[in-house]
C-alpha cells in the first residue's frame, strides 16, 4: 500500500512539473510577441491553462495580454488564477480595462479581488463600477491630464514632465478650476510659445467639446466617427472633469456593436460568444425562434388559402420558394443599409422618404431583371401555353415581392426604432414575414387569377 501511495505521489509531482514547464514555455513564447498575438495564444487555451501561463508571466505583460482579450474570456482566466496574483495583474491594467473584466466576475470574487488590490486601485475600480457599462462613464478612464487654470506656464511644463512619467498616454491637456470643472484645453504649441509667468487661464482655449458620463456608447462612437476625435473628456452633470475616452476604446465599441447587430439580425443573443455555455445560448435563442415559429404559421396560413391552386398545379410549390427566397435576399440587403444608417445617425425624416423612393426603384428594376430570368427558365422548361403563363405569373410575382421586400426592408428598422425596439433584433423577423407572406400571396393569387390558362396547358 505504501509503495502504491508513493508511486502515485511521484506521478502527481511529475505531472505537475510537466505542467509548470509547459506553462513556462508558453509564457516565454508570448513574452516576445505583441500583446494582441499573446491574447490569441491564451485564447486558444482552456481558462485554467491560460491562468497558469498568466501567473508565470510578468504582471505587466499579463495585464497587457488580458486587456487585449474578450473581457468575458479574460474574466474566466482571472477567475482561475490565485486571488493574490490575479489582483496584481488587474492592478497593472488601465482602469477602464480592469473594470470591464471585474464586472464579469461573480460578486463574491469581485469583493475578494478588490480586497487584495491596493486601496487606490480598489477605490478607482469601485468608482467606475457605478457607471452603466454602456455609457460614456463606463468607457472612460480616469487617467486624464488635467491642470489648474491658476498654474503659470512654467509650473505647467514642470507638472507635465512629471505626469508624463506616470501616464501612458497624453492625448490632450485639459484645464480645470478649483472645483474640478472643465474650463479649457491647452495647445502644446501655445504652451511652449507663451511667456513663463502667464497663467494657464490666459493661454488655454476655452471652447472644449465634452460629453456627459450618461451618454450611451453608441452616441459616443457616432461623435468620434463624425468629428474624427482622438480623445474626448467626460464630465458629470455639473461639468466636472471625470475622465477621458480614447479612440481605441471607441474602436472596441464599434466592433462590439457590429458583432451584436449581426447576431441580433439572426436571433442570437448580443452577449453570446463561442465560449458561452450551451444553456446561455439556449436561453438567448429559443424565444426568438418561438416568434419565428409564429410568423411561419402565418405564412403557412396564406398557402393554405390556395390549397386547390397548388393541387391543380403542383409546380407552383417549387416556384414559391424562389419568389419568397429572392424577396428575403432583397429585403436583407435593404435592411442592412437601413440598420447601418441608423447606427451612423445618417437618416432624418426627409432622407427617410428619399430612401423609401430609392428602394422602390431598386426593387422594381431588380424584380424586373430577376423575374425576366426566372420567367425565361419557366418558359423553356415547360414548352406549352402553361409554361408561358406560368413564366408571366412568376415574373409579376417577383417584381411585386422585390418592391415589397426593398420598401419594407428599409422601413421596418426605422419603425421598430420609433416604437422603442432594437431594430437589429426585431427587424429581420418582421421583414421575413412580409417577404414570405407577400411572395406567397402574389404567386398564388396571380396563379388563381390565371388558373384558366394554366389549366389549359
Amino acid at each position: 500500500m505504501s509503495d502504491t501511495t508513493t508511486s502515485s505521489t511521484d506521478a502527481d509531482r511529475q505531472a505537475l512539473l510537466a505542467s509548470e514547464q509547459e506553462s513556462q514555455a508558453v509564457a516565454d513564447r508570448v513574452e516576445d510577441i505583441s500583446a494582441a498575438d499573446g491574447a490569441a495564444v491564451l485564447g486558444d487555451l482552456t481558462s485554467d491553462r491560460a491562468a497558469d501561463v498568466a501567473e508565470v508571466l510578468d504582471p505587466n505583460t499579463a495585464a497587457r495580454i488580458l486587456s487585449e482579450m474578450d473581457p468575458t474570456l479574460a474574466a474566466s482566466v482571472i477567475a482561475d488564477m490565485e486571488p493574490v496574483e490575479a489582483s496584481v495583474v488587474l492592478g497593472a491594467m488601465d482602469p477602464d480595462d480592469r473594470v470591464d473584466i471585474v464586472q464579469r466576475l461573480p460578486a463574491e470574487l469581485q469583493q475578494e479581488l478588490l480586497g487584495e488590490m491596493t486601496p487606490p486601485d480598489a477605490a478607482e475600480t469601485r468608482a467606475l463600477q457605478k457607471y452603466d457599462p454602456d455609457s460614456a462613464g463606463g468607457l472612460m478612464t480616469p487617467e486624464v491630464t488635467a491642470l489648474s487654470e491658476y498654474l503659470t506656464v512654467e509650473q505647467a511644463i514642470i507638472e507635465l514632465r512629471d505626469l508624463s512619467q506616470r501616464l501612458e498616454q497624453m492625448f490632450y491637456v485639459y484645464v480645470v478650476d478649483r472645483r474640478g470643472h472643465l474650463v479649457g484645453v491647452l495647445s502644446m504649441r501655445d504652451l511652449i510659445l507663451a511667456k513663463p509667468d502667464k497663467l494657464l487661464s490666459e493661454v488655454m482655449r476655452p471652447r472644449v467639446s465634452s460629453m456627459p458620463a450618461s451618454m450611451h456608447k453608441e452616441e459616443v462612437a457616432r461623435l468620434f466617427r463624425k468629428h474624427n476625435y482622438l480623445a474626448m473628456p467626460v464630465v458629470d452633470d455639473e461639468h466636472r472633469l471625470l475622465g477621458i475616452i480614447t479612440i481605441d476604446d471607441v474602436m472596441s465599441v464599434m466592433q462590439d456593436e457590429a458583432t451584436e447587430d449581426v447576431q441580433k439580425m439572426f436571433g442570437a443573443g448580443a452577449e453570446e460568444r463561442l465560449t458561452s455555455p450551451w444553456s446561455f445560448s439556449f436561453r438567448k435563442r429559443v424565444w426568438w425562434l418561438m416568434v419565428n415559429l409564429g410568423t411561419a404559421f402565418l405564412a403557412a396560413a396564406v398557402i393554405s388559402r390556395f390549397e386547390n391552386s397548388i393541387k391543380a398545379l403542383p409546380i407552383l410549390a417549387a416556384y414559391l420558394t424562389i419568389v419568397s427566397g429572392m424577396g428575403g435576399n432583397a429585403g436583407a440587403q435593404a435592411m442592412a443599409v437601413a440598420i447601418r444608417g441608423i447606427a451612423l445617425g445618417q437618416v432624418d425624416k426627409n432622407r427617410f422618404r428619399q430612401l423609401v423612393k430609392r428602394e422602390f426603384l431598386v426593387g422594381l428594376f431588380t424584380g424586373l431583371i430577376v423575374g425576366l430570368a426566372t420567367a425565361c427558365i419557366a418558359m423553356i422548361t415547360h414548352h406549352t401555353q402553361q409554361g408561358v403563363v406560368l413564366g408571366l405569373v412568376i415574373w409579376v410575382a417577383l417584381v411585386f415581392n422585390h418592391i415589397n421586400a426593398c420598401v419594407t426592408g428599409v422601413s421596418i428598422p426605422f419603425i421598430m426604432k420609433k416604437l422603442g425596439f432594437d431594430p437589429a433584433q426585431s427587424s429581420s423577423i418582421i421583414a421575413t414575414t412580409f417577404t414570405d407572406c407577400g411572395g406567397f400571396l402574389a404567386t398564388l393569387g396571380l396563379a388563381s387569377l390565371a388558373s384558366r390558362w394554366l389549366a389549359g396547358g
